[in-house]
């Protein structure tokens, strides 16, 4: 109404339409745009700015929380390292660089999940060193698909949708 946009042009008190008492607070931006909820947001770099990840995407405008981008990938920050026993004592290690890919049904927390990922694969890598996978048949075709496979089902465990692919950038194996 006429008279609560008068009172609060004066700083008092004013009802909005809800009629709860609200205050103004004297200056209005001109910059300022109001977004679907009534919030303004400035648009000229005074205001907050979207402090989210590259590579998400924030709601769907439904009110749910989007995924992330199709095609996105989860880079491990180290390698994994992993331990071949022979006899009690480590003959050798294999040194891996993994890669998650994720599709598009992956959830916007993804990239936080890194420490189970990587929990996960670990777990997968030594479990396989212990069956003799990565004895001398290391390098054939056939291993590093069961390598592939094995990680992949690992990495599902931890986040049933989204995940592509588990890809193996680099796998080598140094012996002591």
């Amino acid at each position: 109404s006429k008279s609560s946009e008068a009172h609060a042009a004066d700083g008092k008190k004013a009802k909005d339409s809800k009629g709860k008492k609200k205050e103004d607070k004297g200056k209005k931006d001109k910059h300022a745009k109001a977004d679907s909820k009534g919030k303004k947001d400035k648009k000229d770099g005074k205001g907050k700015k979207d402090k989210g990840k590259k590579g998400k995407k924030g709601k769907d405008g439904k009110g749910k929380s989007a995924g992330i981008e199709a095609g996105s990938y989860l880079k491990f920050n180290r390698q994994f390292v992993v331990p071949v026993m022979e006899e009690g004592h480590i003959a050798s290690l294999v040194i891996a660089n993994l890669v998650i890919e994720f599709d598009e049904n992956a959830p916007s927390n993804a990239y936080n999940l890194e420490p189970k990922f990587r929990d996960a694969l670990t777990r997968e890598f030594l479990r396989m060193s212990n069956k003799g996978l990565f004895g001398d048949e290391f390098t054939s075709a056939e291993s590093y698909e069961q390598v592939r496979d094995t990680l992949y089902e690992a990495a599902v465990v931890v986040m049933p949708e989204g995940i592509r692919n588990v890809l193996i950038l680099d796998i080598a194996k140094q012996d002591q």
